[in-house]
């Protein structure tokens, strides 16, 4: 009974100390954290920012990349294109956010040729009385990691809808399995660390002990520290199809994807996941995945009816099964020169499902992409169909693609195109307003010549290095000949910048006799600057020009809202209000420019029209 009485005692002491022991480090720790974000140290980088000079406008953090790393200087040089939308979300506006790569975000062309850039410009004249607003969250070198992690910032701006068109950057993006910009390659390790760097006191300690964490912001045994993003980023460069590395990478994408369309789903959100393309037909596999006989295999050996010729056709066939790429896609081009299409098809994918080095999607990712949107309820953007149709004979290759995987200025087009398709016909669109053909829309992309001619030049540039050229050789860029090659020229030599390089072809085609690239280049200025009441009032003008009153409108009372005081300002305003059927619109605009100057005739002449005197 004593010995009862004598144990109580002692047991509660023992919880007591127990708790204490596991509760003071949690109040310690609980107590740091709160000071560190009281005092702002270590903060982490939002998605979103408010422009400080015009904080009616919110932008893309062109630093949120750095948020993946420990410190700012182990993040590479990303960011995402910078584009302008309201704070806060006007009444009645159209908002849909984009989330992707490079290949989302319009890379080399910018973004006017991103998926943003070419549905905004389009959804805003199919809908010119609306507030449109195409916010693009893409970005170089990012996978399905960043998509989940940027997700609750997309919500918390109430998008109508979410774009995506991800998967190539899974292996060798950034906190990719095989990336030397990674911090493990587990899936499950690397989304603790991401959800453990939301805490300031975890940041806090990356920054302190960073000198000493190793493969972040560095690169491979033996790999250069210079060159493309694509000649630093690869740490793994043979990762073969089935490797334990494969599989990772593989299930990552899955579950990431998968809670992403979920987290949307969640907050009522629609989502449009499209199917991923690539070059099949003119890029041969990077690495071999058939060492030892890869050596007898050239894969830039010219194509036709010679195609494969020092090689029997059971001998690339037998090749290809037992893991050869460049068997594979040699055998691809002998079947497509024989007429064997489907054939050539299966073979040229099997080449890119081989090539160890991993820089384009395999084939089981569209896989993945149509099985998640089936099971979490996502609408399906069958993009690859899409670009087979656009083709010859259903084999994709360089009529649409640049490179190994990033579309053409057509190719770009015929994505944005089916994403608009798919936002039509799941009645993700308003009902009113003009529904503009491809073809229009096509001739109207905002894609300027030193755009085209800029993009070019940065590809050059990424194919004279590894893994298109080993060693590297210096690029050789062909002599402007044009201004809008000479003007692309400057601004990659960096004698100018984007906005200059703008400005001055737009004073080049003010000067000359070519309305159409006068207007697209006026567009893109204003969509870029929508604070510049200038910009606003040239590309208003240049829309009443076009016969466009109603989408003149919308410029013009950006410009008006900026300059409230301008006279040619509301003149304009009110001759497209008055073309465009907005009859008490224009007469109160002619009313203020009386008050601001009564004895101008112009607005006189207009209002006593307007009245019937």
């Amino acid at each position: 009974m004593t010995a009862d009485k004598n144990a109580r005692p002692a047991r509660s002491r023992r919880i007591i100390f127990t708790a204490i022991a596991v509760g003071l480090p949690l109040v310690l720790f609980t107590s740091v954290e709160l000071a560190l974000r009281l005092s702002d140290a270590f903060p982490r980088e939002p998605l979103f920012i408010v422009n400080p000079t015009f904080p009616e406008y919110s932008l893309a953090n062109p630093r949120v990349v750095q948020r993946f790393f420990s410190t700012a200087a182990a993040a590479p040089n990303v960011s995402i294109e910078t584009a302008f939308f309201s704070t806060n979300k006007p009444p009645g506006t159209l908002r849909i956010v984009v989330q992707g790569g490079s290949s989302a975000a319009g890379f080399p062309f910018g973004y006017g040729a991103s998926l943003a850039g070419m549905l905004e410009q389009r959804l805003r004249r199919e809908f010119p009385a609306r507030h449109v607003e195409v916010i693009s969250t893409a970005m170089s070198a990012v996978n399905s990691y960043a998509l989940v992690d940027f997700s609750e910032e997309i919500i918390a701006v109430r998008p109508d809808a979410v774009l995506i068109y991800a998967g190539h950057n899974e292996f060798l993006g950034i906190l990719g399995v095989g990336s030397s910009l990674s911090s493990s390659k587990s899936p499950t390790v690397t989304r603790l660390i991401m959800n453990l760097r939301r805490l300031r006191l975890y940041r806090g300690l990356e920054n302190l002990l960073a000198p000493a964490i190793a493969g972040e912001g560095g690169t491979a045994s033996g790999q250069r520290d210079d060159g493309t993003l694509m000649a630093r980023i690869a740490a793994e460069r043979r990762i073969p199809l089935g490797s334990a590395l494969f599989v990772n990478g593989e299930r990552q994408f899955q579950l990431n994807l998968g809670d992403l369309l979920d987290r949307y789903a969640d907050a009522g959100i629609p989502v449009f996941v499209a199917t991923l393309v690539s070059n099949e037909a003119d890029q041969a596999p990077f690495i071999d995945g058939h060492v030892e006989r890869a050596d007898s295999i050239d894969p830039d050996e010219p194509t036709g009816d010679s195609v494969g010729s020092g090689l029997p056709l059971a001998t690339l066939i037998e090749m290809a099964e037992t893991g050869s790429a460049d068997a594979a896609f040699k055998l691809g081009q002998r079947r497509r020169a024989e007429g064997d299409t489907a054939g050539a098809l299966s073979a040229f994918q099997q080449a890119r499902d081989l090539d160890q080095l991993r820089f384009r999607a395999p084939s089981r990712f569209n896989e993945i992409i149509r099985e998640s949107a089936a099971r979490h309820g996502a609408r399906l953007v069958d993009v690859e169909s899409t670009f087979r149709q656009a083709t010859a004979d259903g084999i994709i290759g360089n009529d649409l693609i640049t490179e190994h995987l990033h579309p053409n200025v057509d190719g770009y087009f015929i994505l944005a195109d089916a994403f608009h398709r798919s936002l039509a016909e799941e009645g993700a669109l308003p009902q009113a307003g003009t529904i503009v053909n491809a073809e229009v829309a096509r001739g109207e992309i905002p894609v300027s010549g030193v755009d085209q001619h800029f993009g070019e030049y940065k590809l050059i540039r990424l194919m004279s290095d590894w893994p298109f050229t080993d060693p590297p050789v210096e690029p050789v860029l062909p002599k402007p000949a044009t201004t809008e090659e000479r003007l692309g020229r400057a601004l990659y030599d960096q004698e100018i910048d984007w906005t200059g390089a703008q400005r001055r072809l737009l004073d080049f085609y003010a000067r000359g006799s070519n309305p159409d690239e006068y207007l697209r280049v006026s567009l893109i200025l204003a969509d870029a600057f929508p604070f510049s009441s200038a910009d606003q009032l040239t590309a208003g003008r240049a829309l009443m020009g076009a016969n466009r009153h109603l989408q003149a409108v919308r410029y013009l009372l950006l410009a008006d809202r900026y300059r409230p005081d301008d006279v040619s300002t509301l003149i304009e305003l009110s001759r497209a209000c008055l073309a465009s059927g907005l009859r008490d619109l224009g007469g109160k605009t002619l009313e203020r420019v009386l008050k601001i100057d009564p004895s101008n005739r112009q607005a006189q002449r207009m209002l006593r029209s307007l009245q019937g005197r």
